[in-house]
């Protein structure tokens, strides 16, 4: 008898969220946790809009697939990549920590004697779920945080990626202040683990920040230095396996396994 008022009780609650979820559907101007293909900013005002960068299910609050959830939006069951998820969540935080995600609202800064674009570092908090990061969106429902591209419109970055090297590399370290490059007498071989939480390139030895496709690219290892100070690799030095995930040449229109966003350091 127990078994099966749990069952019933179960099956109810189930009928209750998805008919709320369908309702508000229909609505995604309110505060909704709602799919859309389309983002419209006059949805966003007191409210937190995901675009997904692949398909994605949906969790509930222990990190378990939400299977009465297929259907819903599409018959496969999952929210589609590029689509847009109106949450209940009416904004996001401005922070300094380094946390795992995060976004930059920027704008154009000017002085006498610097002309620059300023950065502020805001997030959504999320929860960690047996070892993955979720963004609640509402109803009970939650979805990855690694499958978000943009928070309302701005890019999300990622505070670290962890890439496999795979030829034997010599990597290098850059001052910033004294604007040196030097080259400790460090080596990693092929197998060795790295954590990358940004990308730069160089023009020769001189430190200088030059973005071009014809110059290479280096990833910066997380927790060698603040700004552009630090240790870097040279990310052809790195399994394409994990790079494709955070970098693709930019001589190439796309590229299908780009889905997370590291920080162009300058």
């Amino acid at each position: 008898m127990t078994a099966m008022f749990k069952r019933l009780r179960n099956a109810l609650f189930a009928l209750t969220v998805q008919l709320s979820f369908t309702a508000l559907a229909a609505t995604p101007n309110t505060a909704s946790a709602a799919s859309s293909a389309k983002y419209t900013p006059k949805y966003i005002k007191r409210q937190v809009v995901l675009q997904l960068n692949c398909n994605s299910y949906v969790y509930d609050r222990y990190g378990n697939r939400m299977p009465w959830f297929n259907g819903l939006y599409a018959p496969h069951g999952y929210l589609k990549e590029d689509s847009y998820v109106y949450t209940t969540r009416n904004r996001i935080e401005r922070t300094d920590k380094d946390v795992r995600y995060f976004t930059l609202f920027t704008k154009y800064h000017a002085t006498k004697y610097n002309y620059c674009f300023v950065g502020k570092k805001y997030w959504l908090p999320y929860k960690k779920i047996n070892g993955h990061y979720f963004y609640y969106i509402g109803y009970g429902v939650y979805i990855k945080a690694r499958n978000v591209s943009f928070i309302n419109d701005m890019p999300q970055y990622s505070n670290g990626e962890k890439a496999m090297v795979d030829e034997t590399s010599y990597p290098f370290t850059f001052n910033s202040k004294t604007k040196k490059i030097t080259h400790p007498k460090i080596k990693y071989k092929k197998g060795d683990y790295i954590v990358v939480d940004g990308l730069r390139q160089f023009t020769a030895n001189n430190g200088l920040v030059f973005w071009d496709a014809d110059q290479p690219v280096y990833a910066h290892l997380k927790g060698t230095g603040h700004g552009n100070t630090g240790t870097y690799i040279y990310i052809g030095d790195l399994r394409d396996k994990d790079t494709d995930i955070f970098y693709w040449d930019p001589e190439l229109e796309s590229h299908p396994k780009y889905r997370i966003n590291l920080i162009d350091i300058d």
